[in-house]
């Protein structure tokens, strides 16, 4: 599914600025004489959103990505954030990286287990919320699995493999 945060969709342009005089501007972060795609007072609002400039605005998020992000394992859920945010340099110099990356790409790493659970949860027909089930404190004292053992989250894989790692 597409994300509901524009900063976090591949393609920005959905989030549109309209000025209490009538001006649109490609996006709220971008409210800058050369973000502006007219007036709905002088053209009609749904042409200006499908015009050219707009178009190219929303898929320069994308294209404008730096390698080191088009390689990212995370990439798939951040996108490169908000391209307002890409003021950076990557590890190998290029410019462009989100200010951010590093906390996102730890943030996603970290709900990736729980996040796949929830997936599977949804693929069975049962709601992702049962996953709260699994992380409620165990009955016994020390109930802690052993890295061999099944992981309690119930994907099926070692704990060592899954959220113990």
């Amino acid at each position: 599914m597409e994300a509901a945060l524009c900063v976090f969709r591949q393609r920005c342009g959905r989030a549109m600025a309209l000025e209490h005089n009538g001006d649109l501007y490609s996006c709220d972060h971008y409210v800058y004489p050369q973000y502006k795609l007219g007036n709905i007072r002088d053209a009609h609002l749904a042409n200006l959103a499908a015009s050219p400039q707009q178009v190219k605005f929303g898929d320069d998020k994308l294209t404008t990505l730096p390698r080191y992000c088009l390689e990212c394992d995370v990439r798939f859920a951040c996108n490169g954030e908000c391209p307002k945010h890409r003021f950076m340099m990557t590890p190998d110099g290029e410019a462009g990286l989100n200010y951010l990356c590093a906390g996102y790409k730890h943030f996603f790493a970290h709900i990736d287990p729980h996040m796949r659970v929830m997936a599977r949860l949804l693929g069975e027909g049962r709601p992702p919320s049962e996953i709260m089930q699994m992380f409620e404190a165990p009955a016994k004292v020390n109930a802690s699995p052993g890295r061999n053992d099944r992981c309690p989250c119930g994907s099926g894989k070692k704990y060592k493999k899954c959220c113990g790692s």
